[in-house]
């Protein structure tokens, strides 16, 4: 199945699937359905469809219509009309459906940015050990200077 949207402005959606059915049996079909969305406002939106069907055993076009109204942010109504192109048989639908989106074990999830990459954080970290070094090596080299000078002062 390959599906892709396209969004022309804000209001317009174009969602196009194509699929590849019963695949290695004597049924097998090439499908597609390519639906264009609009929203009217807030609530309303409609939409207009194709779907094809292209096998063997049966081939055939829909031609759908249809409009959502949103209830609440969780909640939508829509009704569709549909009319295939054949007459063996000929098929006129109707459908009507209730959604709800249920959430309530929902957590987002937020992905925290690191200050780096991990190569980045290892460079650090060697860099921080090598200047720690470094410090050790000169507070050596000065102490050792400083009582070589206390020695030679004291005689």
């Amino acid at each position: 199945m390959l599906i892709t949207q396209n969004n022309f402005g804000s209001r317009w959606v174009l969602v196009t699937n194509f699929m590849y059915d019963k695949i290695g049996s004597d049924l097998a079909s090439l499908n597609y359905i390519v639906t264009l969305t609009r929203g009217f406002n807030r609530r309303w939106s409609g939409f207009v469809e194709n779907q094809g069907y292209k096998g063997d055993y049966y081939a055939d076009g829909v031609f759908r219509g249809g409009a959502a109204y949103l209830i609440t942010s969780d909640m939508q109504v829509d009704v569709s009309l549909g009319k295939n192109i054949k007459d063996t048989p000929a098929l006129f639908n109707f459908g009507a459906g209730f959604s709800w989106r249920f959430d309530a074990n929902y957590k987002e999830v937020k992905l925290e940015q690191e200050d780096g990459s991990k190569t980045e954080n290892k460079m650090k970290k060697r860099q921080f050990k090598e200047k720690k070094k470094r410090e050790k090596e000169f507070e050596k080299i000065f102490n050792e200077k400083r009582k070589r000078i206390g020695k030679v002062q004291k005689k």
